[in-house]
């Protein structure tokens, strides 16, 4: 792959991971609410669960995309009901965690939660299938070659989730009572559930 297709590639992945979406609304309110450590884990599993669809992309191309095209709707009504969930927890959470001493475990509920999130939107898919082709004569492509394309594909997707994490954290720190957070948590929750409900019809 030549250096000017690794920076259009780059570039176009970071911009996907900073557009407004699903995925950057929930990554926007866990860093606001619960810190930006929480944000970078929920950024990894975001950046894993796209990956997944990049891999099936890159290395099963259009055969195995026409064989889960009938489960594809499936996936995407699975998604917009863990929305919903994460809307509804973000409604109930109230008050903001202030505390930067979160456990392990916490961690790993959020690395799950952002893989969950980004394996459960077959759009994310269809991005990658309309995205790569222009880019990358995919019927070439070696292990070493898509090995480079997953790990520029990784590198861009994490900047872009970094950027809205720190934004988060830069919100958190604005946010000076508890009723404001209370405020902010429901307003992410209802953003996250219409979120969750357009994911039904489009």
């Amino acid at each position: 792959m030549e250096i000017n297709i690794f920076i259009v590639l780059g570039f176009t992945l970071f911009i996907f991971a900073v557009t407004p979406g699903p995925g950057t609304l929930a990554l926007l309110s866990i860093s606001t609410s619960r810190g930006l450590a929480s944000g970078i884990f929920f950024s990894v599993g975001m950046t894993l669960g796209d990956l997944s669809y990049l891999t099936i992309v890159i290395f099963s191309l259009n055969a195995l995309a026409d064989l889960i095209k009938p489960v594809t709707n499936a996936v995407q009504y699975f998604g917009a009901c863990y929305l919903f969930y994460l809307g509804y927890s973000q409604w109930r959470a109230g008050k903001f965690n202030m505390d930067n001493n979160v456990s392990a475990q916490s961690h790993l509920r959020e690395l799950l939660s952002g893989f969950l999130l980004a394996g459960t939107n077959p759009k994310v898919m269809i991005f990658y299938l309309s995205v790569l082709p222009s880019l990358i004569d995919l019927n070439q492509v070696s292990l070493s070659y898509g090995l480079k394309i997953v790990a520029t594909v990784a590198i861009s997707l994490l900047l872009g989730l970094v950027v809205i994490g720190v934004l988060g954290k830069k919100l958190r720190k604005l946010i000076r009572s508890q009723k404001m957070a209370l405020r902010v948590n429901r307003i992410f929750g209802v953003i996250m559930i219409g979120v969750g409900f357009s994911l039904f019809y489009f």
